[in-house]
């Protein structure tokens, strides 16, 4: 059956402005409906905010205006957001792509068709790029109680004297030391044991000490909580939350809690007989072979350098045939905290529970050893990475002010199948901070050579012999 699309992709995301991008690259007819969603401009307002702390330009306004410094942090952040974004659309349009800046949703499968308040499509398979949605978490008084999620927190005309944030996704992590560092009193309230369980367990014990460090009073493992007002004598009412041997109050409540895909009202319910959300197989097809998941519409949490390649995967799956498999093991990313962090790869116990324990080489270097470090005054981080004694390189977990440089180019390497005694003589500068991944390796490099192995004991025997001649 004839249709009028290869693909329509639906969600103004990053993800979907660049699947958008890469279809119509191919020369495949695709449409991108917009679904009410603002793509980079909002991701750009939160980095822009999140640097108004590392830039005194950027965060102090002139002697003569009259705005304070974080309602001019709030307008440069929008203003360069808006400058990088305003033409997005655009420039897809010039390249062929239908942009239709409305909401959509499936009418039916036979053929796939969409329906706009304007439009019909018509189209041979479907990219779902809708990013999560906000659902707030099952707290007793929650309804009796003004609350800001990370996102709408951000849009605030001033900053509160005292914010109290519960849950511990990254966004509220990344919020909650962000305040710390601006002199905000701040307290992070999670059930998990530990934050960010997905990542490795240096990394994780690292950011709590840190959180502490910035003064985020953190309550972790804190299973039960409500909230309330309670007024206070001779102040503003207070937002009041309870713990099991503990209040907490703060003029401000946060909720960062697990986000849910964004899937409501696509009419997925009409092609699809699973409960939302969906699970995609390893070619990111739903039980519809013609409709395809990526990004955050997965599920967990908004990740744009996983969901960019995500959308690549999806789309060549899409225009041609699903021979592209998601493999996670060589994308990179990072978080925005302070120093930044990022990762590629496995962590010490996911390389630990897929090969055997003897076989695992780990190394970690600090940067209070590096020169660079000490002269910039950044000597709060490491990097630590993860080899096998085969010569591949498994993982990457650095902290520091360059750790997503060291990841990407870890990731570079992972790709190319790069064994890691190549890394122990890669060339670098001596006094950069990029050094401390050829240190690395270099230990891992060292322990190849020690007295009783065989390479020591035949380039000694070669010695000896040529000294004898």
């Amino acid at each position: 059956m004839a249709v009028e699309y290869d693909l329509v992709i639906v969600g103004g995301t990053p993800e979907g402005y660049s699947a958008a991008a890469e279809a119509i690259r191919y020369g495949a007819r695709v449409a991108l409906i917009l679904q009410d969603l603002e793509g980079e401009r909002s991701l750009l307002i939160h980095r822009g905010l999140l640097q108004s702390k590392a830039s005194s330009a950027f965060a102090m306004p002139p002697a003569e205006s009259s705005v304070t410094p974080w309602q001019w942090s709030q307008q440069r952040a929008t203003l360069i957001a808006d400058t990088l974004t305003q033409d997005t659309a655009q420039q897809l349009m010039v390249q062929g792509v239908d942009v239709i800046a409305e909401r959509g949703q499936i009418m039916g499968d036979r053929p796939l068709t969409l329906a706009t308040a304007t439009r019909q499509l018509t189209t041979r398979a479907v990219l779902v790029a809708t990013g999560n949605q906000f659902k707030p978490p099952h707290l007793p008084g929650l309804g009796t109680v003004p609350y800001d999620t990370p996102i709408t927190f951000w849009q605030r005309a001033q900053l509160p004297p005292s914010v109290v944030i519960v849950g511990s996704s990254p966004e509220g992590i990344v919020l909650a030391q962000w305040l710390a560092h601006q002199q905000v009193s701040v307290s992070l309230i999670t059930s998990n044991e530990r934050l960010l369980n997905q990542e490795d367990p240096a990394v994780s014990g690292w950011l709590v000490a840190q959180l502490r460090a910035d003064g985020v009073d953190l309550r972790l493992g804190a299973a039960t909580v409500t909230v309330s007002y309670q007024n206070l004598e001779s102040a503003e009412p207070a937002i009041a939350v309870k713990l099991p041997n503990d209040v907490i109050t703060a003029a401000a409540l946060v909720l960062a809690p697990r986000p849910i895909p964004n899937t409501n009202d696509l009419g997925l319910e009409k092609c699809l007989s699973g409960d939302l959300p969906m699970t995609v197989n390893a070619f990111l097809q739903t039980e519809h072979p013609q409709i395809y998941l990526c990004g955050a519409a997965i599920g967990g949490y908004e990740l744009p350098a996983i969901a960019r390649q995500e959308a690549r995967w999806a789309v060549q799956n899409a225009l041609f045939w699903p021979r592209h498999r998601a493999n996670y093991d060589t994308i990179p990313y990072d978080l925005p905290t302070q120093p930044p962090m990022a990762r590629v790869g496995f962590t010490e116990p996911q390389a630990r529970q897929r090969f055997s324990s003897d076989d695992i080489l780990v190394v970690r270097q600090s940067l209070y050893r590096n020169p660079r470090a000490q002269w910039q005054e950044s000597t709060v981080g490491f990097c630590k990475l993860i080899g096998h004694r085969d010569g591949r390189l498994l993982g990457c977990h650095g902290v520091g002010p360059e750790a997503s440089e060291w990841v990407q180019m870890l990731a570079a390497l992972m790709t190319q199948k790069t064994p890691w005694w190549r890394l122990a003589n890669l060339p670098t500068l001596p006094y950069s901070l990029t050094e401390l991944l050829r240190q690395a390796a270099q230990q891992w490099e060292s322990d190849r050579w020690q007295p009783g192995q065989w390479r020591r004991d035949w380039v000694e025997n070669w010695c000896n012999w040529r000294r004898s001649r």
